[in-house]
């Protein structure tokens, strides 16, 4: 972790208070600290950071547990190959972080992918321009993000069948590589950074996959600034009991607050919800695929909104 990254991380346990944290340096070199600490002193909180990863989730030094669906290795996998497969022109795979990359053309200053994965929109935003940050919740997705970003190559076992896999190397190309891009592990519900810090923030196909999606939403409009920012939505609207409540989902739903479609909830809590409101500047459907083995691909058809202010 850059040392630096310290001067924009709050407690997210302590939210809505925003309190900054204190960084304790155990081991470091040429400013990344290595492993360390990041104190609160409001509530006691000490938030590690371990082979230069900050975890910083609300429950403090607690971390993902081995059980939770994206610690597997065939996730990974599937992720490796859904974000970066088009750097070798495999003709199965989908331009998607290419196209939703693209819907930020012009935008500048600090940006944030809520959910990152395994960081190719990250180093897209990076590459273009200025600081950008990547959080998910799975530590090993952002272990895999992080080796990849400093290493520029990454090596992997694809899934073939079953418990079978061949090796593949990932080799970023040279506009991808020496980027400023950094990743944490962290929550989209209780996001560790003070009020309108991005120029720039993406949630590509985690609203469907959160507790609490109206949160979600409200956690991005507080750390996007209040003016020139550019908020970026990504979801197929996969509504399931097995993230959320039905009555905490954002459509689905013939009755209740977000009855309805999706993408209709979504367009009205931005325009009308948020102060000062968002202003839609961009909507469409973006083709994403998912490989899951050599003979199992998922399309989802993701319906993005981009919104300015």
């Amino acid at each position: 972790m850059e040392q630096s990254l310290t001067q924009c991380l709050i407690c997210p346990a302590c939210l809505p208070q925003e309190l900054s944290l204190r960084l304790e340096v155990h081991e470091s070199a040429g400013g990344e600290v290595d492993r360390g600490g990041l104190h609160c002193r409001e509530c006691g909180r000490v938030y590690p950071v371990a082979e230069g990863i900050a975890v910083l989730l609300p429950g403090g030094a607690e971390s993902p547990t081995e059980e939770d669906r994206y610690c597997r290795p065939q996730l990974a996998s599937a992720y490796l190959w859904s974000h970066f497969a088009d750097l070798w022109d495999d003709p199965d795979v989908s331009a998607a972080y290419l196209g939703w990359a693209d819907l930020f053309d012009g935008a500048a200053g600090p940006a944030l992918d809520a959910g990152c994965a395994v960081g190719r929109l990250t180093l897209e935003l990076a590459a273009a321009g200025d600081f950008a940050l990547g959080i998910d919740r799975s530590l090993p997705f952002i272990r895999l993000a992080r080796a990849l970003a400093r290493r520029g190559t990454l090596e992997f076992d694809l899934t073939e069948e079953g418990l079978l896999g061949e090796k593949h190397c990932i080799r970023l190309p040279e506009r991808l590589r020496g980027v400023r891009a950094e990743f944490l592990v962290a929550d989209a519900l209780a996001l560790p950074f003070p009020k309108s810090f991005f120029a720039r923030t993406a949630s590509l196909n985690l609203l469907d996959k959160v507790a609490d999606p109206r949160r979600h939403l409200a956690e991005l409009d507080r750390v996007c600034t209040r003016d020139s920012g550019v908020l970026l939505i990504s979801d197929p609207y996969s509504w399931s009991r097995e993230c959320a409540a039905p009555e905490r989902w954002l459509g689905g739903t013939s009755e209740g607050p977000w009855a309805g479609r999706g993408r209709d909830n979504l367009r009205g809590i931005l325009t009308r919800d948020c102060t000062p409101p968002w202003r839609v500047g961009g909507e469409g459907t973006m083709p994403w695929v998912i490989r899951n083995h050599a003979r199992h691909f998922e399309l989802i058809r993701s319906h993005y909104l981009l919104a300015e202010r």
